[in-house]
Formats: C-alpha cells, structure tokens, sequence
C-alpha cells in the first residue's frame, strides 16, 4: 500500500458547520467563505499531524443537475482539490453525495491508493464505508470541528460515525473564524431590482394622488407593495398581500372629499356611511378603517418575540416558567437569525416570491429551518409538531418586522 494520505470533504457539513458559528444559521447565502485559506488550513493540519504525502483533497458537494456552478470551478481549480458533485434536489437536498463519498472511500482503499485516510464530515451514513475501507487495510481519521461543550469533543458529529472510526483529530475553531464572514446586508435591495409590481404601483399611486390633488411622491411607498382591489394579480404577477395604510379622508376615490364615485365614504366622525346600492334596491354597508388601540406595554428588544405570562388556574397568578417554554424561546431563536440573514442577502423579487406563497415557506428555507433548529435543541425535539409550528410562526414574525 502507498504510503500517502487523503482528505475527503463534506462541503454540506463544513459549511453548514462554519455559517452557524458565524451568523447562526446555516443559510448559505448569509455568509461568504475565502475557500483557498479554507483549503489550505486543513492541508495544513493533516501535513503537521502525519508525515505521509498527501494524495489529494477530495470536496463533496452538491448543485443543480450535478452541474459546476462559478464557487465549484474556483474550488476545483485549487492545487490538490478535486470537486465530485451530486444533485440539489427542489426542495434543497442534497442527493448522491454521500453515496459518492462512501464509493471513493471504498475505491482508494481497494486501490492501495493511499493507507490513511481523513474524513471531513459528521453524516452517520458513511459509517458502513469506513468499515469496508478499514477492512481493506486502510485506516480512517475523523476531521472534526473543536467543540469543548461536547462529549465527543467535536460538532454535530453522529456518535455511531465516531465509534467506527480509528481515531479523531479536531479542527481549530479559529480556522472557520478566519475563512468564513457574514455576508454584508444588501442595503439596497429594494432599489437593485425593482419589480414591475412595484412600477406599476407608482403609475396606479399617481393616478389616485392627482384625482385627489395629493402630491404622488408621498404615497408611494407606502402603497408601492399593496395588491390592486379586487384583482388577483399584476402585470401577470400575483399580488403580495401586505399592510395597506389607512387612507385620509379625502385622499382616495370614493372617500369623502374625492369627487365621488362606489364605495366607502368617511364623515367627519370616522364613521363609515352606506355604500352604494345593490341588487336590492338597499344600501350595501362597506366597513370603515379599523381602530388600533395602541400597546402601552414597553417594545421588545430588537429580534425578540414578545410572550404573554402563562397563568395558572388555582391561584390566577403567573405560573413558574417550565423546560418547554425555554425550549420553544430556544427554537424560536433560531428562527429570528434566519430571518434576519435571509432578509438581508435576498432581492426584492424574492422577497416578492415568498410573501406571495404565505403561510408556506419555500422548502429550502424550511428545511435549513428545520435543520439549524436540530443542530440547537436536538433532532428528537425539532421532530415534535409544536416545535416545528412555534419556529415557522416566528420565521414570519420577524419576516413581518423587517418588511
């Protein structure tokens, strides 16, 4: 057997691993990462801990149709890298590259190809391909990332994976502190790609603020996102539905003071008069603006969810905080941080998108949703059915804040 080593890398899992120590979610998009420092910090590691020559670095990843995207050619054309793709599915799984991974491991020992072996990964998968190389002669080194809080020493590492293994080296966390950031916020989103919603919303808010003698530029943004009375899309695309502010008297047809025309009229009181008349003969009532009562209560912290006290049935006092309730404020954190990482590397038209398909998340947001929420309090917890309402219910809370 050839005395030289190999690196094989789960890029799903290193990646994952580096975005949530440094934005809390693993959202590809929320972060970027200098993958040649990257490439050469873990080189580096394997050159110092073992004397043997290295083979080449293999990076398991996945894409659309298994085709290299531009990231994917840069990787590859890294000195000693060789990128072996699989399939992203709709909904963002990755597909074939465990498989992959596992056939290349088996392969290289079979070959004699190299006698040690380091496995970059944490997935409980491969642990049957590290038993077939191990009884082909090859020895199998698991990479980790450090993790003191751990009992195995390392992050999100299945256990039965680090049973089978011959021994674990761990990965300075200093390493993914150097090679990964979080990406900067698109500022201008709004104004980068407009859609033509949007342009078309400006001609509509024109339209109505000269009917009404109101300076246009002063309402368009505010009804810039809001869908068209009584029609389902615009331009071809459907509405996003959204607050609408309530207008002034005056300000809009059909209120008091706007030349006439169907629909709601205000008086002076606030009160909604008839509408015009139906089918009947008699007036058809039409709801006036809704009245808000302010909240006195002081406003939650910026990210944070407001809660109302759980009281009990005997004493009616405020009963003790339980387990469940951390563990919800737990998942619902991580929530929030997608939220706020996704909002901030998304253009308008996709911001567009998701609020058109509302309640439903697109299943690439969930299912980073539901792995990250994984990754803090547990599979087995984000498996319940509560857990897994109370972070999408907080996913749009915080959606509703941004927007």
């Amino acid at each position: 057997m050839s005395r030289k080593s190999v690196i094989f890398v789960d890029a799903g899992f290193l990646l994952a691993t580096g975005g949530l120590r440094v934005t809390g979610n693993s959202l590809r998009s929320a972060f970027s990462v200098q993958y040649k420092s990257l490439v050469d910090g873990i080189q580096g590691f394997v050159s110092e801990r073992d004397s043997r020559d290295l083979l080449r670095m293999y990076w398991y990843d996945a894409a659309k149709d298994g085709l290299f995207s531009d990231e994917h050619k840069r990787i590859g054309l890294l000195p000693g890298v060789k990128v072996r793709l699989g399939r992203m599915s709709y909904n963002g799984e990755q597909k074939g590259v465990d498989l992959k991974l596992g056939l290349d491991l088996v392969g290289v020992a079979r070959n004699r190809s190299a006698d040690v072996a380091y496995l970059l990964s944490g997935d409980d998968d491969l642990a049957e391909a590290v038993e077939a190389a191990q009884d082909l002669g090859m020895k199998v080194v698991l990479l980790g990332i450090e993790n003191q809080g751990h009992r195995l020493g390392v992050t999100a590492v299945a256990e039965h994976l680090a049973l089978q293994v011959d021994d674990i080296a761990t990965l300075p966390q200093s390493l993914l502190d150097r090679c990964f950031a979080k990406s900067a916020p698109m500022t201008a989103w709004a104004i980068a790609e407009p859609s033509e919603a949007t342009a078309d919303a400006a001609d509509r808010v024109g339209a109505v603020a000269a009917a009404a003698e109101v300076p246009a530029e002063a309402d368009v943004a505010a009804y810039a996102a809001a869908p068209v009375a009584g029609s389902a899309s615009v331009n071809g695309q459907r509405s996003v539905p959204g607050p609408r502010p309530v207008p002034r008297p005056g300000a809009l047809p059909g209120t008091a003071g706007a030349g006439g025309g169907s629909g709601t009229s205000v008086a002076a009181s606030g009160q909604a008069s008839p509408g015009p008349a139906g089918p009947s003969g008699r007036p058809v009532p039409t709801p006036g603006p809704r009245r808000v009562l302010p909240d006195a209560r002081p406003a939650p912290a910026a990210g944070a969810v407001r809660r109302e006290p759980v009281y009990s049935t005997e004493t009616g006092a405020p009963a003790a905080q339980s387990p469940w309730f951390d563990l919800v404020e737990s998942a619902e954190a991580v929530a929030v941080s997608l939220a706020d990482n996704w909002h901030g590397s998304v253009t308008q038209r996709e911001l567009n998108e998701l609020l058109a398909e509302r309640p439903l998340l697109p299943p690439t947001i969930d299912r980073v949703l539901i792995k990250d929420c994984a990754a803090k309090i547990g599979e087995a917890k984000t498996d319940l059915q509560d857990i897994r309402k109370a972070i999408r219910a907080a996913f749009w809370r915080r959606l509703d804040e941004l927007v």
